[in-house]
């Protein structure tokens, strides 16, 4: 533990959305740290700081984002509790992504559809969260629930990957853009194999992380790949901040970062409407938003 990094605190204000952000607008990709009451995986690769659900809500308040998707973290192992409160909070507000063991009773997940999870996260690239045989075991009864596979790898694995992720039964989501630093081209085998997976597989990609793939998160060539992306698979994008920005050296805006995203697309709405409320409200299988503009889901 003594080497594992050390985490920031979340900020308390955020950069203003320079764009007109459409109603049910989702964060997808989040993490809950609670004040305290949670215990670290042997060998966790980072120590968290707090960020509990209050400051969590209070982030997406201030960028405009109705919804929100809790990830679990890959230090807390299976123990999903942080993620199950969270969402209990703001039931209608909150969606879920798990990490669960193979050996998982159907009762167990069925249980945990029931507290707003919609898929199940595998950690290649730092443990704690599952691999690809735990993937490969569960896939068929992630796909039985409606629930999606989310992986979070080496990008440059994907070639080799390929075939066994086109061969799962399960929609697949690919974490941070396939954690791909931003020299790595358009053409470059690990892209043309994210293109491949893309076109043969129902797969989606996380337009989230961008801070940690090159110096600054409004890179060129990162937009490019995001735009990309986003032509050849559009109602299969979604955006997420990575909220809190556990194990960073410095701490990221989430509201820079979202309005990162509307550059990428020049605030074109059409584009914003998919990436930011459409897809996440069909993946994550969020309810339908209230006609009423004065209320926000609790």
């Amino acid at each position: 533990m003594l080497d594992a990094a050390q985490s920031l605190s979340p900020p308390k204000a955020y950069q203003a959305p320079r764009f007109a952000v459409p109603r049910g607008a989702c964060d997808a990709h989040t993490h809950i740290i609670p004040e305290s009451g949670w215990k670290l995986v042997p060998g966790a690769n980072y120590i968290p700081a707090p960020a509990p659900s209050v400051r969590h809500l209070a982030m997406l308040d201030a960028l405009g984002l109705e919804r929100g998707v809790v990830v679990q973290p890959s230090i807390f192992g299976t123990d999903n509790t942080a993620v199950v409160d969270a969402i209990a909070l703001a039931p209608q507000r909150l969606r879920g992504v798990a990490v669960v063991d193979p050996s998982i009773s159907d009762a167990a997940l069925q249980t945990l559809h029931d507290q707003g999870i919609r898929g199940v996260r595998f950690n290649v690239m730092l443990g704690g969260g599952g691999g690809l045989k735990a993937m490969t075991e569960l896939a068929s009864r992630l796909d039985t629930l409606g629930w999606h596979a989310e992986i979070l790898l080496d990008g440059h694995l994907l070639p080799e990957l390929l075939p066994a992720l086109k061969a799962l039964p399960c929609r697949l989501v690919i974490d941070h853009m396939a954690s791909l630093r931003a020299d790595v081209g358009l053409d470059a085998a690990p892209v043309r194999a994210l293109r491949a997976l893309i076109a043969g597989h129902d797969t989606w990609v996380k337009l989230s992380g961008t801070y940690r793939l090159a110096d600054q998160a409004a890179n060129e060539r990162l937009a490019e790949r995001g735009r990309m992306l986003a032509q050849e698979a559009p109602d299969r994008i979604v955006w997420g901040s990575d909220w809190p920005h556990v194990a960073c050296s410095f701490m990221p805006d989430a509201g820079e970062l979202l309005n990162v995203l509307a550059g990428w697309f020049d605030a074109d709405p059409a584009p914003l409407q998919q990436i930011l409320v459409d897809n996440p409200a069909r993946l994550f299988d969020f309810p339908a938003i209230s006609q009423d503009a004065s209320r926000r889901p609790s």
